[in-house]
């Protein structure tokens, strides 16, 4: 085990890797401890809620890591493939967000113990979704290519092209506990947003 100056980082990363690997439930205190070199009274100076107040941690970290990797922004492109690669970089920036062990150690603990946050970490999971989002609309509402009539058309596209990114975020990481981005996987993803685009093509030329 490696020693480590800082006993609050320690405590949150082996905590981490414990309740990725075991589970928040069958992790006890004294396995955090015993695993980060440190004692009851420490961990709980640092952390007087707890274990509950470790996962709110943890998951917090994770969201304002993933958040703060992601950029939203999307050119004023010309033609529909171009938007429709740039929608192919923003998933591949979105999945890299997802590759460090941490983030995808964070991203596992927050999906399998949703039921356990706290409401404050609960609504800051939405939050970042929510955010994510809107600077997705905003930057639909930016491109005159897709001349969107309304900002409720460009936040309904921008909540589809979140819910496709979604799905196969939870069901390659999550359910395959798949960490690499094969190719089909990656053109099923460009062929779902090529078909959500193709109206488009279809009614602006």
């Amino acid at each position: 085990m490696i020693k480590n100056d800082q006993p609050k980082d320690k405590i949150i990363d082996v905590a981490r890797k414990l309740f990725a690997s075991r589970g928040f439930e069958a992790t006890t205190t004294r396995m955090i401890n015993k695993a980060a070199w440190t004692s009851e009274g420490a961990l709980y100076y640092h952390f007087p809620h707890g274990k509950q107040e470790i996962l709110d941690t943890i998951v917090q970290q994770g969201i304002e890591s993933r958040v703060s990797l992601l950029t939203v922004s999307l050119t004023n492109s010309t033609t529909v493939t171009g938007i429709e690669t740039q929608m192919m970089t923003l998933f591949d920036q979105l999945w890299q967000a997802f590759q460090s062990e941490t983030s995808y150690q964070s991203f596992i603990i927050t999906i399998r113990e949703r039921m356990l946050l706290s409401d404050e970490q609960s609504h800051r999971l939405i939050d970042a979704i929510q955010q994510i989002q809107a600077r997705l609309s905003q930057a639909f509402q930016n491109i005159e290519k897709l001349a969107l009539n309304d900002s409720q058309a460009a936040d309904n596209l921008a909540m589809i092209v979140m819910s496709i990114f979604q799905k196969v975020l939870y069901d390659e990481l999550l359910i395959k506990n798949q960490r690499r981005l094969s190719a089909d996987v990656r053109e099923r993803v460009r062929q779902q947003i090529h078909f959500l685009l193709a109206p488009i093509q279809t009614t602006t030329n």
